[in-house]
């Protein structure tokens, strides 16, 4: 019995959940009431997203040893699981008082009081504490670096990261969260830091590559530099386009613009990008809708190359053309929605966009006199039904998609 108790914790500490609670399950079923067993049990069932079967078991846990820190701790996962914050914090404290010089103690209550979402003070402390009981435990840093986010205190978060990577070089969720704040916090300039990001959560992939999170942060940014420089070509050739009858010389140059600022913002973004992500990016062109969207670039960059020669009467059309083509390339680059969907069909994002811009343009043909009469009231009634359509997609979407598990659970 002790034997597969000891196993059952390698297992949970491998991440082998399932594993575990075949262990486990023998043990239950000649005592019920073996309390260790039964705090491993929960543990492994919150793993399993399993979260009303491991109240039952934490609970139980409880009962039987009131007392007991182990079982309190665990109890208090299940809470956080359940979102059942206020239970959580209360039954961490209880645990953190019966054991102060246990640094998991104010662990759990640290996250605990992160989950909730309100006491990022508190969490803050409870963090410390359990860094200043036990100062070479790295998932003690990152729980801090975490409750830093939650404060917007980025440079102390990664700060806090780079220790933890310090004390263990092969953790795959610290790559993961230093990685993740340069994808998160930058702005579309900062190619350097989105390239550098994009190249962690590859090191985090490396060190463990069940990290669908990683995978699933790895495909955003790849898109949001996708992204970016559609919405450079977009507003440079909406420009050229709407000075082309006032000024045909001046069209011209953001057509020149539109065509070369992109590739130039391109070029220096593969230039800081890992060699072997390179390929990655190749092979997310390749495949879903981005196929489509590089038809859509050559449809947007070719009328460019073609105003920078054409007659005068030609460039409105032209540059309208590269305008609407080179929104559909933003539209089908978007990141995706969750982790593990699939590249096909529009994100809730592009169309949430296109339900804006539909709206504003009903708004627009209702209050000017852009169209013919005639036209006006087919084109607003599409318009608004278009809007409407997305909209009815965004909120089917999310009533059924699942709430998405965090990338780092503690015991």
């Amino acid at each position: 019995m002790t034997s597969n108790l000891e196993l059952a914790r390698i297992q949970l500490g491998r991440g082998e959940p399932a594993a575990a609670a075949e262990l486990l399950a023998p043990v239950l079923a000649a005592e019920p009431d073996h309390i260790t067993a039964l705090v491993l049990m929960t543990h492994a069932q919150l793993a399993l997203k399993r979260p009303d079967l491991a109240d039952e078991l934490a609970r139980r846990a409880v009962e039987h040893a009131p007392e007991w820190p182990d079982a309190l701790a665990a109890l208090s996962r299940v809470h956080t699981e359940l979102g059942r914050h206020e239970e959580a914090i209360a039954t961490a404290r209880e645990a953190a008082l019966r054991q102060p010089e246990n640094p998991y103690r104010h662990h759990r209550l640290a996250w605990a009081l992160l989950e909730d979402g309100r006491h990022a003070v508190e969490a803050e402390h409870a963090a410390r504490e359990a860094i200043r009981l036990d100062p070479d435990e790295a998932d003690f840093r990152i729980t801090y670096a975490m409750v830093m986010k939650q404060l917007n205190l980025t440079d102390r978060a990664r700060a806090a990261l780079r220790d933890a990577l310090a004390l263990s070089p092969d953790s795959a969720v610290a790559r993961h969260e230093l990685a993740a704040l340069d994808v998160v916090h930058h702005h579309p300039f900062a190619l350097g830091r989105l390239a550098r990001g994009a190249s962690g959560l590859v090191g985090a992939l490396r060190a463990d590559p069940r990290q669908e999170a990683s995978r699933f942060l790895l495909d955003v940014a790849l898109r949001q530099f996708l992204v970016y420089t559609a919405i450079i070509l977009v507003l440079l050739a909406y420009l050229g386009w709407r000075t082309a009858e006032s000024s045909p010389g001046v069209a011209r140059l953001f057509a020149a613009l539109a065509a070369l600022v992109p590739g130039a913002y391109a070029g220096y973004f593969l230039s800081r990008l890992d060699p072997a992500l390179r390929s990655y990016l190749r092979d997310l062109l390749t495949h879903g809708r981005q196929r489509i969207a590089l038809g859509a670039a050559a449809i947007a960059v070719l009328p460019l190359l073609i105003a920078l020669a054409a007659p005068p009467a030609w460039l409105p059309a032209l540059l309208a053309t590269a305008t609407f083509a080179g929104f559909a390339v933003r539209l089908l680059t978007a990141p995706v929605d969750e982790p593990g969907e699939s590249g096909r069909g529009l994100t809730s994002h592009s169309l949430l966009l296109i339900a804006g811009v539909c709206a504003a343009v009903g708004v627009g043909v209702i209050t000017t006199e852009t169209l013919a009469p005639a036209w006006r009231l087919p084109v607003t009634l599409a318009a608004f039904a278009a809007t409407a359509t997305c909209l009815t997609l965004i909120a089917r979407r999310r009533r059924t998609t699942p709430p998405t598990a965090g990338v780092f659970l503690p015991l």
